[in-house]
């Protein structure tokens, strides 16, 4: 049987439309890595105007509708105007030059729009000269306005702890930890309580203030050297008495000068439950002119627990103006 032969023009334009095709990916590749290069190219500028502190040079990389979402002050930045105002703020915190490294960069580009995402590593040195920064993530959109690569978005973000509601910012690139000054779960202040009975103490405060034990360790004779618990966001450090090393309980010395302040969501209920498991109310819970509503308790081992929950915003000027007035009261009430 014969076979059919496609007419040469036939397969001649088939051809000719696979070439094109052809043409035309190799002209999109072409177009692609061009606008890739210009990106990259802007984001160098970028770059070299943060750590020049150069605010109008900065600014020249963003649309004037941009929309920022950066890690600090504020959720979001819309238009330059607002985010040139939080860039002139940072600035002027940083007294010491800037310094920002990108790791990762990865840049897509689709027509006359394009993304980076990258690992930002943003700091300044310090008076010594010493460079301390952190990483972060950052991803910026790029839209091409009359030929120029401007950016439209731009999100800089870190993670956090859920249990503490802190940013980490001790975390590297590739995974590991970064040792810091301040170990990660901890504050700057802890308070650190001695106890005559300080693994009874721990278990009342587990049952008090919902804490969570964190660790304990004793000593020869079974009295804690060194206990941790955590309420809330906050770290509590425990130990025994120890008179021979200065270590003494407020109930050995009849009084404590000291109150630990504790911030809870009902201070009417936390004041409930820890007299229930064993506090005695000093102060009972009542609404204060700065803002809070607040209450004192003791615990059974004598140190003083200050406990409010935050019921209004007020500035100084409004707390010592309302101070007079809570003071002309209590006033009124002695003389009564």
């Amino acid at each position: 049987m014969a076979m059919a032969i496609e007419p040469r023009s036939v397969f001649t334009d088939r051809r000719a439309i696979l070439f094109q095709r052809r043409d035309t990916m190799d002209t999109a590749s072409s177009t692609s890595t061009e606008a890739r290069s210009e990106i990259k190219a802007r984001v160098d500028s970028w770059l070299k105007a943060v750590e020049a502190n150069d605010l109008k040079k900065i600014m020249s990389h963003y649309a004037p509708d941009v929309v920022a979402f950066d890690a600090i002050i504020q959720l979001q930045f819309k238009g330059a105007e607002a985010y040139g105002k939080h860039w002139e703020a940072c600035l002027q915190m940083c007294t010491n030059h800037m310094t920002f490294k990108l790791r990762e960069l990865d840049i897509n580009v689709d027509g006359n729009l394009a993304f980076a995402h990258c690992l930002l590593s943003c700091g300044a040195q310090d008076d010594g000269g010493q460079e301390k920064s952190s990483w972060m993530r950052m991803t910026t959109c790029y839209k091409k306005i009359n030929g120029e690569w401007l950016i439209g978005h731009e999100h800089i973000s870190a993670p956090f702890d859920v249990q503490t509601s802190k940013a980490l910012f001790d975390m590297e690139p590739d995974g590991t930890v970064k040792l810091m000054p301040t170990p990660r779960g901890m504050n700057t202040v802890t308070p650190h309580l001695v106890c005559v009975g300080a693994a009874d103490a721990v278990d009342f405060y587990i049952k008090a203030f919902k804490a969570t034990e964190m660790g304990r360790l004793a000593g020869p004779d079974g009295k804690l050297m060194h206990a941790a618990v955590r309420i809330g966001d906050s770290v509590v450090m425990l130990m025994d008495e120890f008179p021979e090393c200065g270590a003494v309980a407020p109930t050995t010395l009849k009084g404590t000068p000291v109150s630990v302040h504790l911030y809870v969501d009902d201070v009417d209920k936390a004041i409930e439950h820890a007299v229930a498991a064993g506090a005695k109310v000093i102060m009972p819970a009542d609404d204060m002119f700065w803002g809070d509503r607040y209450g004192v308790l003791e615990d059974p081992f004598g140190h003083h627990w200050s406990i409010a929950t935050h019921i209004r915003d007020l500035s100084y000027e409004e707390i010592a103006e309302a101070s007079k007035s809570a003071m002309c009261g209590a006033e009124g009430q002695q003389q009564a």
